[in-house]
């Protein structure tokens, strides 16, 4: 996998769509929507990561500066995330920006889709503000914007709006589907392995707050039981920029029990995912995207998370759901236990007790309920038809 292109200063002197991705599950998302827009002759530009890059995207602004986690991570980046933003806004005001193709992240779309709106250029935005979690006066603001939702409760939390919104084919069953092996019931997890998989999220900051977390689990993990001879960790990252921090931080950790700990980074293509999820006895993951990508590998998952104290504090005051992993969300029930809190010693006892219970049969069947669930929806072509012809 190769890293994403850094440009000082890109000129588009051609027609284009302008695309706004800023972080590793909004790349994921919009591979296909920029190689839509290219078999339709247009030039897709914008920010978005290394998957969206290979598949046509010219970068203005180096991807690796906008995925931040919480509310204390971004002050320190609040200068260049200015600048990376103006660059937008100027190619979205320019004559040959043809529309707007907005991807999550949406301490920028939203402003992004304001200013379209106001030059009357066309909007789609993939994975909208998640209004059912909180803020969900933003979805008023989203009214002649075309809302491309991965989730049919999602769906409904904008009809209740009165704000129209259809499903997408989510990314990860979209080969499924286009060669009709829908549903996707055969797990291809190997029950003889001993490896743990550990997500410990795919911004930087983020993973850097739950190493210490994550590598006390792994440790107790590989210490508790010792006749299961060949127990051994994976440190799965979402881009080959975050291998060498990762590494250098284990290199400072000086513990034994973890030298043998090896990193990777998840592949590109889905099929190749699902093989590595697939690798794993369990995995612990950070909420997020790869939650609801682990399940329906059928992979046994527990999640967990330690974030900033303000963003713990404000979640615990404004935001309305009591669940984070997606396939919690989806199933509105706890299949996937959860661990978020800021004392982290705390939790390792009960995470590894939880890691060691998990039945393998359970997260087959989750795999089988959440294929059914998401295996429907309009693909990428169909979006960019709409958002260009109206």
């Amino acid at each position: 996998m190769g890293l994403c292109k850094a440009p000082q200063v890109i000129a588009v002197k051609e027609p284009f769509v302008l695309f706004c991705a800023g972080e590793d599950s909004g790349d994921v998302l919009g591979e296909a929507f920029v190689q839509s827009v290219t078999k339709r002759g247009l030039s897709p530009a914008g920010v978005g990561g290394v998957r969206m890059q290979n598949a046509g995207l010219l970068p203005v602004a180096d991807f690796e500066e906008l995925p931040v986690s919480g509310f204390l991570d971004v002050l320190p980046c609040i200068v260049r995330l200015r600048k990376v933003y103006g660059r937008l806004k100027k190619l979205l005001c320019s004559e040959e920006c043809m529309a707007l193709v907005a991807i999550d992240y949406p301490g920028f779309n939203m402003k992004l889709c304001r200013i379209a709106q106001r030059m009357g250029k066309p909007i789609l935005y993939v994975a909208p503000p998640q209004i059912w979690a909180w803020k969900s006066g933003r979805a008023k603001k989203l009214r002649r914007t075309n809302l491309a939702v991965l989730f049919e409760f999602e769906k409904s939390a904008y009809a209740k709006k009165g704000v129209d919104a259809e499903l997408l084919l989510h990314p990860f069953l979209l080969h499924e589907c286009l060669y009709h092996t829908l549903p996707y019931s055969e797990s291809v997890v190997d029950s003889d392995n001993k490896t743990l998989l550990l997500f410990p999220g795919s911004r930087l900051s983020q993973a850097k707050r739950n190493m210490p977390l994550f590598l006390d689990v792994a440790r107790s993990w590989l210490q508790n039981k010792p006749e299961q001879e060949g127990r051994n960790v994976k440190l799965v990252v979402a881009r080959e920029a975050l291998v060498q921090p990762l590494e250098e931080y284990l290199e400072k950790v000086e513990d034994g029990a973890l030298a043998d700990i090896s990193i990777q980074v998840a592949p590109e293509d889905s099929e190749e995912r699902r093989m590595l999820y697939g690798s794993g006895a369990a995995a612990l993951a950070t909420p997020g995207t790869v939650t609801l990508e682990l399940a329906l590998s059928g992979t046994p998952l527990v999640v967990a998370t330690k974030p900033d104290l303000l963003t713990y504090v404000l979640g615990s005051l404004f935001v309305k759901t009591k669940v984070f992993a997606m396939p919690n969300l989806l199933m509105n029930k706890i299949m996937v236990p959860e661990f978020i809190g800021l004392r982290s010693k705390k939790m390792v006892p009960d995470i590894l007790k939880t890691l060691e219970s998990l039945d393998p049969a359970s997260s087959r069947q989750l795999s089988i309920d959440l294929t059914e669930r998401l295996g429907k929806g309009f693909i990428p072509d169909y979006y960019i038809d709409k958002l260009l012809n109206g």
